[in-house]
C-alpha cells in the first residue's frame, strides 16, 4: 500500500514525535542525545527546518519545528537515517531502531502552538524525571530559563510569546516558567496525543472552529451531520471529558429539555451527547455506547434523531453548537 503523503508545506509548523521500536531505549546516554540534536542541528543549517522546541526522552522525542522548506519528511528522515546507523554502529547491532515514519501533526493555531509547546516541556514531568520543566536536561524550556542558548534553537517566537504575555519589550529568562510553566489538563494531553497519531482522518477543522464567529459553529455540524451518513469519523478537535464537563453544567441551567422523536419526546441532553462526541471528539459508535451506557444502534439511532434536529429545530441548533463552542474552549483555553 502506498504511504499517504504528509500534510506539508513551506512556514507550516508541526508538531512532531517518534520513539525506539517495540518502545525500545532510543537514546541510552547523553551522547547519543547530542548526536541526535547535532543531526537536527545539521538540517536547521541547511534551512529545511526551524526547531522551536524540543524534548528528547529514552524511548522517544517530541519536537516543535517549523518546515521552512516544505520538505520536513525529507529533512526528519534523513537524521532518523543517520542517527540509526550511528547507533547501530558504536553497538555493533543492526536492523531498525525507530518504529517506522515519524509522526507529526500540523499546528495551525496559536492556542495549538502554546498548547503543544506546554505539551513537550511537561513530558519529563509526568515522567516523573524532574519536578519542573528547566530541570531536565534534554528539553528546550531549560534552554529558556537561560539568556541564551544553541544557536540552531530558534528562540524569536517563544521570547515574542513569553514578551507579550508578560507585557515586556526585553525577553528575561525568569518570565518563562510564569509563561509556559502550567501543566496542560490532562484531557487536552490526551487530545494531543491521540490527535499526533492518527494518520490521514480527513479535513482537520480545528483551526476554522477555534477561530470561528457565533454561528459558525452551528453551520459547520450542520453540514456534518448532513454528510454523517456512511463517513467515517474525522479528526477530534476535543476531548470527551470537556464535552461531559459542559453538558453537566448546562443540565443545571436548561434541566428538562426535549425534543420531539415522532409521537413521543425524549431527553435531548443524550442525544447532544451522542452527536459532540461523533463530531467533536471522533468516536466511533462503540466508543459513545461504551461511554454513554448505550448499544452501538441505539448510539446511531441517536444520532439520526440529531441529524433531524440540527437541520429544522433552531431552538435545538442554538443549544447544541453553543455546547460545541463551550466544550472547545474549556479543552483549550480552559474556560
Amino acid at each position: 500500500m502506498p504511504r499517504i503523503p504528509r500534510h506539508d508545506e513551506p512556514d507550516l509548523w508541526h508538531h512532531v514525535m517518534n520513539r525506539g521500536i517495540a518502545r525500545r531505549t532510543l537514546f541510552e546516554n547523553d551522547n547519543d542525545v547530542r548526536m541526535f540534536l547535532a543531526l537536527l542541528a545539521w538540517r536547521v543549517h541547511a534551512g529545511d527546518i526551524e526547531l522551536h522546541a524540543f524534548c528528547v526522552m529514552t524511548t522517544h522525542y517530541h519536537l516543535l519545528v517549523r518546515s521552512v522548506t516544505g520538505q520536513l519528511s525529507a529533512a526528519l528522515a534523513v537524521v532518523q537515517r543517520e542517527y540509526s546507523r550511528w547507533f547501530n554502529r558504536t553497538r555493533q547491532r543492526d536492523g531498525p531502531l525507530c518504529r517506522g515514519r515519524f509522526y507529526s501533526k500540523p499546528v495551525e493555531t496559536i492556542e495549538y502552538r502554546i498548547n503543544a509547546l506546554r505539551y513537550i516541556d511537561f513530558n519529563p514531568v509526568r515522567a516523573g524525571l524532574v519536578a519542573t520543566p528547566a530541570l531536565f536536561p534534554h528539553g528546550s524550556a531549560r534552554c529558556y530559563a537561560e539568556e541564551r542558548g544553541p544557536i540552531w534553537l530558534s528562540r524569536d517566537w517563544v521570547e515574542a510569546e513569553v514578551c507579550r504575555a508578560r507585557g515586556t519589550e526585553r525577553y528575561r529568562p525568569e518570565d518563562y516558567a510564569p509563561c509556559f510553566g502550567e501543566p496542560i489538563p490532562a484531557s487536552l494531553a490526551r487530545l494531543i496525543e491521540t490527535r499526533l497519531v492518527l494518520r490521514d482522518p480527513g479535513e482537520d477543522p480545528l483551526a476554522h472552529l477555534l477561530n470561528a464567529a457565533h454561528g459558525q459553529v452551528a453551520e459547520w455540524m450542520q453540514r456534518k451531520a448532513a454528510l454523517a451518513d456512511g463517513m467515517p469519523v474525522g479528526m477530534p478537535v476535543c476531548d470527551p471529558d470537556d464535552v461531559a464537563e459542559e453538558i453537566r453544567a448546562a443540565i443545571s441551567l436548561w434541566s428538562g429539555w426535549t425534543v420531539n422523536a415522532g409521537r413521543k419526546s425524549v431527553d435531548a441532553w443524550s442525544q447532544v451527547h451522542v452527536a459532540l462526541l461523533r463530531d467533536l471528539c471522533g468516536l466511533n459508535w462503540s466508543q459513545i455506547g461504551s461511554r454513554l451506557d448505550l448499544s452501538t444502534s441505539g448510539a446511531w439511532r441517536m444520532y439520526q434523531r440529531h441529524q433531524r434536529n440540527i437541520s429544522e429545530v433552531d431552538e435545538y441548533v442554538e443549544r447544541t453548537s453553543c455546547l460545541a463552542e463551550r466544550s472547545l474552549r474549556r479543552c483549550f483555553k480552559g474556560a
